[in-house]
């Protein structure tokens, strides 16, 4: 049974945050990435942020545990990380951790609380491999430090990875063994456990032959001992407190009680600490262009099959949730935002724009931003909706292919649109069904005349033995003929799938034309 039912003013009044797009530039998977990155307040931010802020906040429990997130998000990374093997290709950010939390090399609450944020904003585009490196980005930006270059592409693990963490007692040969097998040698080893440590703090409750319980109290209820005075901001702290002997002495690591568990300091004094010397020499300006350098490093340390993006900027101009529907008067349509980022370091648009033009086909609108704005470490983010309407004709293989848009300064910018086949998001739903955990997923489309025979691919998150990592399962829908509207025949179809995460679950409508495949990509559908 195929149903249709008019929800296009439920569309409308949907949540600034949720994404409902046809049209992703320059592709769907950087698109979401750069929504994750730069979308972190205001509106139509991605939520991601929230959790470390303030960047002293634990967002998987209460404040009296002493943990903190941001500091958490950059620990998981550097566990995944380390197991590489560079040399064999394998290993590296590929969020294998998951699946390894069991082991004592991995001791803390870190990795799942970690993964049970993370879970919600893996997709069909947008591994957990990503959100994994995206975490200790948005960490380190976020909380006073550099902004650290981004790629996505990263593939998720299906198991787990090798063993081979440094752990407090361990001796100092394995551990520079370890950074070597993952591509970094003796200075690099320093200076990237100087960076992982200015955020952060060593808890008794996890480490007791590192912290005494001297530290436990209501208020910290774990016992954390604090890396650097500053443990909740990226620093140089944590090198000059170190060389001078001042405030956390180099964290629990350099000073614990227990002498076999200063793992930092076998390592800082390796070179008889002529490196944390000249970190600190070199000040926070020298301080950071390392963490860049190396952090960077670490997270484009990914295994040999993987190949990454180009590193993903903020854009100055970008269209949000731009899709082709049909209204409840039958009317094809073109809705959307335009996004425009203004003045920061990293953008050279100086204001917003009092109105943009925006224009497909015959079809024309001007509109103003809307009050509410996002803002991030990037800059400020003003958003301008637009509707545009096509009258019916005979053949809508004429509907536009193009969308441009015109700034006040004449400036312009012109973005494909594939008008022969689309998903129609306002007759298409999830509904839960009277079966306990399990969904009702309705998919409708619209076909050109020139098109026919399509395929909607569902790609929905499940459950995975072993981690807290959804695995993204896919699922062909055949469509069938139901109606036509606007000059368009309407074809549909429908699964039922357990209920989840289905805020992840995405649809794209699959056809061939001439030999060609004509893709309708990466749509979210409605619940109901």
């Amino acid at each position: 049974m195929i149903i249709i039912t008019w929800r296009f003013s439920l569309l409308l009044a949907l949540p600034l945050s949720l994404t409902l797009a046809a049209l992703h530039y320059p592709n769907a998977q950087v698109s979401q990435l750069e929504h994750i990155l730069v979308d972190t307040d205001g509106a139509y931010r991605s939520g991601f942020k929230d959790a470390i802020t303030p960047c002293s906040n634990y967002v998987q429990g209460p404040q009296t545990l002493g943990r903190e997130t941001a500091a958490q998000w950059l620990r998981v990374a550097f566990h995944d990380f380390v197991t590489a093997h560079v040399g064999e290709g394998t290993g590296g950010i590929d969020a294998s951790i998951g699946f390894e939390t069991a082991r004592e090399e991995n001791s803390g609450t870190a990795f799942n609380d970690s993964f049970s944020f993370w879970a919600s904003y893996v997709n069909a585009q947008v591994s957990m491999a990503d959100v994994l490196a995206l975490g200790t980005v948005t960490s380190v930006g976020n909380c006073g430090g550099p902004q650290i270059p981004y790629r996505g592409g990263r593939i998720d693990a299906t198991g787990p990875g090798a063993s081979g963490v440094p752990a407090p007692d361990t001796d100092l040969a394995t551990t520079l063994s370890f950074f070597a097998n993952a591509g970094f040698n003796k200075v690099d080893s320093i200076k990237l456990t100087a960076c992982g440590h200015t955020l952060g703090s060593v808890h008794h409750g996890g480490f007791p032959t590192v912290m005494d319980n001297s530290t436990v109290s209501p208020n910290n209820t774990q016992g954390a001992g604090h890396l650097d005075s500053t443990n909740a901001g990226f620093d140089i702290d944590v090198v000059e407190e170190y060389v001078s002997g001042t405030g956390q002495r180099g964290g629990p690591l350099v000073t614990s009680f227990n002498e076999s568990s200063r793992s930092d300091l076998r390592l800082y004094e390796s070179d008889n600490n002529t490196t944390m010397q000249s970190l600190a020499k070199g000040g926070t300006e020298g301080f950071f262009g390392t963490c860049v350098d190396l952090l960077g490093r670490m997270l484009n340390t990914v295994p040999a099959n993987v190949r990454l993006t180009d590193v993903v900027e903020p854009m100055n101009i970008k269209p949000v949730n731009v899709t082709f529907d049909i209204d409840d008067t039958g009317t094809a349509i073109l809705t959307g935002v335009i996004r425009n980022s203004q003045s920061s370091q990293y953008l050279t648009t100086a204001t917003a724009p009092t109105s943009l033009t925006i224009s497909a086909g015959s079809a024309t609108q001007t509109t103003t931003a809307l009050s509410a704005q996002g803002s991030s470490i990037f800059g400020i983010t003003s958003f301008y909706p637009f509707t545009l309407a096509f009258p019916s004709t005979s053949s809508n293989d004429s509907l536009p292919a193009s969308l441009t848009v015109i700034s006040e300064a004449s400036t312009s910018q012109t973005y494909a649109l594939e008008p022969r086949l689309f998903f129609t998001p306002s007759l298409s739903s999830i509904v839960p069904t009277s079966t306990v955990n399990s969904s009702f997923v309705n998919i409708i489309a619209a076909l050109a005349p020139s098109v026919s025979s399509p395929v909607a691919v569902i790609a929905f998150p499940t459950v995975q033995e072993g981690t807290l990592a959804p695995k993204m399962m896919h699922q062909n829908v055949t469509l069938e003929v139901v109606g036509t509207k606007a000059g368009y025949s309407l074809v549909g179809g429908n699964a039922t799938l357990p209920t989840g995460l289905m805020r992840q679950l995405s649809v794209d409508i699959v056809t061939m034309v001439d030999g060609m495949e004509v893709v309708d990509a990466f749509n979210f559908v409605p619940q109901i």
